[in-house]
């Protein structure tokens, strides 16, 4: 036999009687909600960049020293912008690309920065030797300048017109496939020269 008070029972009893009849009773239609937008996976091809063609793009890169170098500072000359880190696929294939326009094409007319996303600072190397006058290394270990532009992959290259303005993107090229983005470079120094 139970020593549990029979007033016990009854609340329990009560409780339970309760609970079932919130289970078994339709709930009211409260009202519409509409459904939380769905957010897009970025799309390398279509979209690599939050920024479009022809768009000034005003920003400061953080650079490997320490030092921030604005892009208004370079307007007059075309900028590349590569961010990418040590760990891709493309690290440093494009290193020679560069060297070899501004070799044609001299510091007063191209710019190039390459903005590597990696964490420690051990991991880069600037290679000098690579690296000639108009040839920038950034370090951006928290990836912020990439989040500002809402980059797609990595690497995503930028070339930038002499006013500063979205010229060409390219973004997560297989190994190799730097011929595109030679023409596009070599398209924004032609139309900057036009313009002169």
């Amino acid at each position: 036999m139970s020593t549990r008070p029979l007033a016990s029972r009854g609340a329990s009893l009560a409780l339970l009687a309760v609970l079932v009849a919130c289970q078994s009773t339709p709930a009211r239609p409260g009202p519409s909600v509409p459904p939380e937008p769905s957010t897009a996976l970025p799309d390398p091809v279509g979209a690599p960049v939050n920024r479009q063609p022809g768009e000034l793009l005003a920003i400061t890169v953080p650079l490997v020293d320490g030092d921030g170098l604005a892009l208004a500072s370079l307007r007059g000359r075309v900028v590349v912008l590569e961010l990418t880190a040590t760990w891709t696929r493309n690290w440093p294939q494009t290193y020679p690309l560069y060297a070899r326009l501004l070799r044609e094409h001299g510091p007063d007319r191209l710019a190039v920065i390459v903005v590597a996303m990696d964490s420690e600072r051990a991991t880069l190397s600037p290679e000098p030797g690579l690296r000639g006058p108009g040839f920038d290394l950034g370090w951006d270990p928290q990836g912020a300048l990439a989040a500002r532009l809402q980059a797609a992959a990595l690497p995503t290259v930028l070339v930038l017109d002499r006013e500063g303005r979205v010229a060409y993107v390219q973004a997560d090229a297989p190994p190799g496939a730097t011929q595109a983005l030679e023409d596009g470079i070599r398209r924004a120094l032609a139309s900057s020269s036009a313009a002169r």
